[in-house]
């Protein structure tokens, strides 16, 4: 009667065995993840400055340090925690943590951009990007600019940092401009991590379309270019291509001759 007392005994072995391979396996899901960035609102920053940003992403609340690859620059973490994700938003895309923090720049630090990283306990980030413009440069979005009359006026060679605020939201500029010239409006958002997926489209002053950009050549981001036929006002409208929007919907606008 070996044969039932040793089925038994591995029955029993099963038994207990079980519970030990459940607590693995949870533990393997639990495993700690190194931080990850999402997007860094606003997308540009000005040197000569002390610049207020958040860092959004995932597994941000155990960060101690930023790394940049220009040592130059000073950061200093203000605060750590949830970031709201966007409704229908995926919290990779987006991030579900931040970092709030104040970023000084010298007057004489380099423009372009400035690859950083995040390290925690559990690792290091990958390379994420800061934009560095000059500040003279840079203009904020100013609402209300949601219309053909209700527009903001900008000038050739600015670079206007805005967010699609809202559903459905529109912001609209006025442009002036010469016979001949060949303008060029170029939007930086998807390529930063900004949820905005933008349509840019330009008018004449009496609304008639002129021409329009959805993606570049390499991504989502629009990049109009049109010969002016001749002098006189245009206005350049920029939407989110799902009629969609909110705090991640950030963009930066670039307007100039070429």
């Amino acid at each position: 009667m070996a044969f039932p007392t040793r089925l038994t005994a591995l029955v029993c072995a099963l038994l207990f065995s079980l519970p030990a391979l459940a607590a693995e396996k949870k533990e393997e899901k639990k495993k700690p993840e190194p931080p990850s960035v999402a997007m860094v609102i606003p997308l540009a920053i000005t040197p000569g400055t002390t610049n207020k940003i958040k860092i959004r992403g995932q597994n941000l609340t155990n960060v101690t340090e930023v790394k940049f690859a220009r040592t130059n620059l000073h950061l200093t973490i203000k605060s750590k925690g949830k970031a709201e994700v966007p409704k229908e938003m995926d919290a990779k895309k987006v991030g579900d943590t931040q970092i709030e923090a104040e970023l000084t720049l010298p007057e004489d630090a380099p423009l372009g951009t400035n690859a950083f990283t995040l390290v925690s306990a559990d690792g290091e980030s990958k390379p994420a990007m800061l934009v560095v413009l000059p500040a003279k440069s840079l203009v904020a979005e100013k609402e209300p600019n949601n219309s053909f009359r209700e527009n903001q006026p900008l000038e050739l060679g600015k670079t206007v940092q805005g967010a699609i605020g809202e559903a459905k939201d529109v912001d609209v500029f006025k442009l002036k401009c010469k016979a001949g010239q060949t303008l060029v409006a170029q939007v930086q958002a998807a390529r930063l991590g900004s949820t905005l997926d933008s349509i840019l489209t330009l008018y004449d002053e009496h609304g008639h379309q002129l021409a329009a950009s959805d993606d570049s050549e390499t991504d989502s981001d629009s990049l109009l270019r049109i010969k002016i036929p001749k002098n006189g006002t245009y206005l350049l409208s920029l939407i989110d291509a799902h009629d969609k929007g909110g705090a991640t919907y950030v963009y930066l606008l670039t307007v100039r001759e070429d």
